[in-house]
């Protein structure tokens, strides 16, 4: 990107972040998405297979009904660790060119330990209430959405 590192280009601070952020959370993802494949038990799938089923048909009937709790949990893990995207914004851009990558977490840090002064304490901690906010809507909303989640095997 003529001669700018990625993390220094305000157009590419954000992406770059985030492609590090997903990077950093696929191991987790990968292990879980791993065993709720394993769990499911291989007489389902040869049944739907000697029914004719295709493999198509298998992974939209059989597997994806049975991996909705653990994509359900990945899901919840994943908007978690969204949020607490803070060690990687400190150490790539520390808030990035522009305050492009300055995420909520991040920003109650600058405010809070950075900024001196009671007024800049309680801006912090008016911004940490607001995110608690945002991710205890976020949670009920998931809650919610579990009822759709089969759990029946």
């Amino acid at each position: 990107v003529d001669g700018v590192s990625l993390v220094e280009s305000p157009h590419w601070a954000l992406p770059s972040i985030c492609i590090v952020t997903v990077w950093q959370s696929l191991g987790l993802s990968f292990i879980v998405m791993s065993a709720g494949l394993q769990s499911i038990p291989d007489d389902l799938l040869e049944a739907a297979r000697a029914d004719g089923a295709g493999a198509f048909t298998v992974f939209r009937k059989v597997t994806l009904p049975l991996l909705t709790p653990t994509l359900f949990f990945a899901f919840v893990v994943g908007s978690i660790s969204a949020f607490q995207a803070f060690a990687q914004v400190d150490l790539l851009t520390r808030g990035g060119p522009q305050d492009r990558t300055r995420t909520l977490a991040y920003t109650i840090y600058k405010t809070s330990i950075e900024a001196g002064g009671p007024s800049d304490a309680n801006k912090a901690a008016v911004i940490a209430i607001g995110l608690f906010v945002i991710v205890l809507a976020l949670t009920i909303v998931q809650l919610r959405l579990e009822r759709r989640v089969n759990y029946a095997r």
